[in-house]
């Protein structure tokens, strides 16, 4: 059960946040134990579908998580105790979302848990992919690598969603201007607009007659259409979650034009980092890629990092087992692998490739950005090109008849 705290440290400073255990007087003993004073503690309200809703519950901010994975990794190659590192980042922390997520992990860590798992029981924060790479670390004994690698990976990714959002935070707004706009128009004007033409014993034109048609229905409809959409969206979000909804994401996430060839060279970055981490600690090849594939986050990958652990088991070739992939690990994967086998560096040559696709990534990201404005404005100005011809132009048209 978890906590809501207030507590005073030694200094006497007010620290907030909530902390997790099985009783009151066990949550009171974790706080002294961290050398607070606790000043008040309540049990936590369960969280409800309206509080998701309306985002009652706090969410760690991607920015936030990647200057705690880069302080963490820091710390780790100063040869801090993991422990300790911990404590040092929850006495620092600049957020209380970030705080209650370091506290979290030392309380699980101090029940015996390791990193990797702390991780996935925050899953809303860290994901699959973190949470795996954590397990690889541990298992190798290269845990600050990974973690550098994963703050690297989260600033990273932190950039281009900042790129993304610099990019089409204007056309969006037109977009959401024009929609509104939009609605007020059909609904308000297209109803007299059908009572003018047959006044005139005119019939309106075919974009005219769409406006009036959608006019009427967000009319009547409108608020049954929403709350529809609304379910649906709601259905889809927890179908995803699901064991049978990640499978199909998966699988079909990897067919959207432009997006799916993108995804396609993030999960290739992340299965050759992996593997490429996991034999340089010394791990057998055959768990590496069985790890890799869990470490994507992908379904396809997943599958494909669990059969080519099955063929090396049988003494097959690793690089013409990945050759077998070519429509997700392109030949330059399995040739390169071929290279690293019979160098005897594989390792290395892996990590060579997840470097080039991880530039890919980069390019591709960047030649998405600068098309996405120009695309979307050219979208609004057709928009808009169509509400006013099927506005303006039969009024002109009735106008000139008179």
């Amino acid at each position: 059960m978890k906590y809501i705290y207030r507590a005073k440290d030694k200094q006497g400073n007010i620290k907030t946040g909530r902390v997790e255990a099985r009783s009151l007087d066990v949550a009171i003993n974790i706080l002294q134990g961290y050398g607070l004073i606790v000043v008040e503690i309540t049990p936590e309200r369960k969280a409800t579908i309206l509080d998701g809703i309306f985002g009652r519950q706090a969410r760690v901010n991607k920015k936030d998580l990647s200057i705690f994975l880069r302080q963490f990794a820091t710390l780790l190659q100063s040869q801090v105790p993991l422990i300790e590192a911990l404590r040092t980042l929850y006495l620092q922390a600049a957020t209380p979302t970030i705080k209650d997520l370091v506290f979290e992990l030392i309380s699980d860590l101090d029940a015996g848990l390791p990193l990797s798992k702390a991780v996935s029981k925050r899953d809303d924060v860290f994901g699959e992919f973190y949470s795996q790479m954590m397990k690889s670390g541990e298992i190798s004994g290269r845990l600050e690598e990974v973690v550098t690698y994963l703050a690297d990976y989260a600033e990273h990714e932190n950039d281009l969603r900042n790129k993304m959002k610099s990019a089409s935070t204007y056309p969006i707004f037109l977009f959401a201007t024009f929609a509104f706009i939009a609605i007020i128009v059909t609904v308000t004007l297209a109803p007299q607009m059908v009572s003018i033409f047959e006044e005139f014993g005119a019939t309106p034109p075919l974009g005219t007659k769409i406006l009036i048609v959608i006019g009427e229905f967000f009319k009547n409809w409108g608020l049954v259409a929403a709350a529809l959409l609304a379910g649906f969206a709601w259905f889809l979000l927890n179908y995803f979650r699901s064991a049978e909804g990640r499978r199909f994401l998966g699988i079909y996430m990897l067919r959207v034009p432009i997006l799916g060839e993108i995804y396609k060279k993030i999960f290739i970055t992340r299965f050759c980092e992996t593997i490429g981490t996991l034999v340089l600690g010394g791990i057998p090849i055959v768990t590496a890629f069985e790890v890799a594939g869990e470490a994507t986050g992908n379904y396809v990958y997943q599958t494909i990092g669990y059969n080519v652990a099955e063929s090396i088991r049988r003494g097959e070739s690793i690089s013409k087992t990945l050759a077998n992939y070519h429509k997700y690990l392109p030949p330059l994967v399995s040739q390169m692998a071929a290279v690293g086998e019979s160098t005897g560096r594989l390792e290395n040559i892996l990590r060579i490739v997840a470097g080039y696709y991880q530039k890919e990534v980069d390019r591709a990201f960047s030649s998405m950005i600068d098309l996405l404005q120009p695309i979307l404005v050219v979208i609004i100005g057709i928009l808009v090109a169509f509400l006013v011809s099927a506005i303006l132009l039969p009024i002109y048209q009735l106008a000139q008849s008179v």
